[in-house]
This record gives structure tokens, C-alpha cells and sequence, in this order.
């Protein structure tokens, strides 16, 4: 960790990370439509970015019903920060999942829900098959960024890992924040190429 985040995870002494309640799940989503807003992958799916911020709002509202029985969503206590985390063997989405949340997925993609779900079997298929916490999602609101949040969202669920000696494993969807997971331990292990879309790099965590 550098100097900076060190500062930065001092001047966060007064947050803390907390499980997400059902209660937390519309002002999370919110956030991270927030964050996600310039998201190469989300702005492939949602070119549109006058409807892109409510369409994110209830992609995050939808991931969140999936991961939630998982008891693996976190929140900082002001919302600065969230993860959806997946545990080990629990990170495959069944194809019944699918089909139960298909006219949701057609309300938010359209005509494109096909591509976003051929694109979720495109990742999955790479997706490692060894015993691992997945962080499915990380996002921090835009105006709390580089004040030390994410970190600590992050380090939380690297602590459990580790005290269990469990790898850890992300995608990336952007280049510019392969530094950032590489200093909490990842390394790329390849590249995911989305036909006439962005790339994904995923991210590999040996326990510490």
C-alpha cells in the first residue's frame, strides 16, 4: 500500500463495513449507478446514457436479489462503498436463474438482453473452477473516491479469505484499476474479449 492509501485508510477510521440489509438495497443500487455509470462494459450494454442511470439502478437491484441469499453483500454504514461477493462454489448463475428473471432482464436490455446474457456465459466459461471468494462487484459513489472506502470494503472480505486461505478472484473491466487490485494482491491471468465490445482482464488472489 502506498503512502497515499495509508493516509487514506486512516481518515477512515470512522467507517465501517457492514452486511447489506434488504432495508439498504435501493440507496446501494443507486450508488453504484453512480459508479458504474462509465463503465466501459455498462456503456456497451447501455449505449443510451440518458436511460443508462435508471437502467443501472435496476441492474444493481436485480444483482443484489441473486446475491443477497449468499449473505456476501456489504456496504459501508454511509453507503460510500459496496461489494457483492460470491463464496466459494456459489459464484455459477444457474440457468433457472435466467429464465425466473428474464422478463426483468428484457424491461432493462431489451432486444440486447441476449447479447448480456451471452456475454455472462462468455465470462463463466473462463471463470475459475477452484474454491474461491468472487468479488462480483466493488463500487465506490464518485464523490468518495481516493478517501480510502473502497479499501476498506476490500480488505474486509481479504481478511475473512485469508484466515481461511481461500483464493480470491475479479474481472476487471477497465485497465486503469489493474494497479489498484494488483496492490491488494491480484494478478491478471488473461483476457476476455466481448465480441464487438470491451475487454475484461480477470484477476487472480493468492491467499496471504
Amino acid at each position: 500500500m502506498s503512502a497515499a492509501e495509508e493516509q487514506a485508510q486512516v481518515r477512515r477510521s470512522d467507517a465501517t463495513v457492514r452486511a447489506t440489509q434488504p432495508s439498504d438495497v435501493d440507496a446501494v443500487s443507486r450508488m453504484l449507478a453512480r459508479s458504474f455509470f462509465d463503465d466501459p462494459v455498462m456503456m456497451f450494454f447501455m449505449p443510451d446514457g440518458a436511460a443508462r442511470p435508471a437502467k443501472l439502478v435496476r441492474v444493481f437491484k436485480l444483482l443484489h436479489k441473486l446475491a443477497m441469499p449468499h449473505k456476501a453483500c456489504f456496504t459501508t454504514d454511509g453507503y460510500e462503498c459496496a461489494t457483492l461477493w460470491r463464496p466459494p462454489n456459489q459464484w455459477h448463475v444457474h440457468w433457472w436463474q435466467y429464465i425466473a428473471n428474464g422478463p426483468e432482464m428484457l424491461g432493462i436490455f431489451g432486444a440486447g438482453a441476449l447479447n448480456v446474457m451471452g456475454t455472462m456465459d462468455r465470462i463463466e466459461k473462463v471463470h475459475p473452477k477452484e474454491p474461491h471468494w468472487y468479488l462480483q462487484v466493488i463500487g465506490t459513489d464518485p464523490p468518495k473516491q481516493g478517501k480510502g472506502y473502497a479499501s476498506l470494503a476490500m480488505r474486509e472480505r481479504l481478511a475473512v479469505a485469508d484466515a481461511a486461505h481461500t483464493p480470491c478472484y475479479l474481472e476487471s473491466s477497465k485497465d486503469t484499476n489493474i494497479p489498484v487490485y494488483r496492490a491488494f494482491g491480484f494478478e491478471v491471468t488473461g483476457e476476455i474479449n466481448i465480441p464487438n465490445g470491451p475487454p475484461l482482464w480477470p484477476m487472480w488472489r493468492n491467499p496471504r
